[in-house]
């Protein structure tokens, strides 16, 4: 029995379930959401949220102008986060925005499955993670294809009408 022994077992031993906590935080701060399994999400959260902690810590230090508590917390940030560009994002990106006691993290199940295995799938991300803005072409952009083309989306014949109630009124003025 496994009385009073804390984490996960994800069926890997010790050094492969480090890395797999390692790998899924350096996704989580370069992509700010992952979408994996509820069982290896859930074991990587504590995780997660201990190093965003440290991470606001850091900042804290650094603001308090404290440049040796500073640097010894970034250096043990990168001790588990090896890549620099996820540990850079971490501290200028992720941290900044952490501003709540924790809870930065929030795990989302989806109907779907995974593909090969029909695992189920969790979607992992911040919680106050910034929403990407789609921008819509411009006409002078949709204009740009190739003629002759026929769209096989259901929005080009709502757009051809569009156009053609367009151009009704102009007709009309003339």
């Amino acid at each position: 029995m496994r009385h009073r022994v804390a984490g996960r077992v994800l069926n890997a031993d010790t050094q492969h379930r480090l890395a797999i906590r390692r790998n899924m935080a350096r996704n989580l701060f370069l992509h700010d959401r992952i979408v994996t399994t509820p069982a290896k999400a859930k074991a990587v959260r504590p995780f997660v949220e201990k190093l965003v902690t440290r991470a606001r810590h850091a900042l804290d230090a650094k603001k308090a102008g404290n440049n040796a508590v500073w640097l010894h917390e970034v250096r043990l940030l990168a001790r588990d986060v090896t890549d620099r560009e996820a540990l850079r994002r971490l501290l200028a990106e992720v941290a900044p925005r952490a501003n709540r006691p924790g809870g930065y993290t929030r795990i989302m199940h989806e109907s779907r499955r995974r593909i090969g295995d029909r695992a189920p799938l969790a979607i992992f991300e911040f919680v106050d993670r910034p929403v990407a803005v789609v921008e819509e072409p411009e006409e002078g952009a949709a204009k740009a294809g190739k003629p002759g083309k026929a769209s096989k989306s259901k929005a080009a014949p709502a757009k051809a009408k569009a156009k053609s109630a367009k151009k009704a009124p102009a007709a009309a003025a003339e």
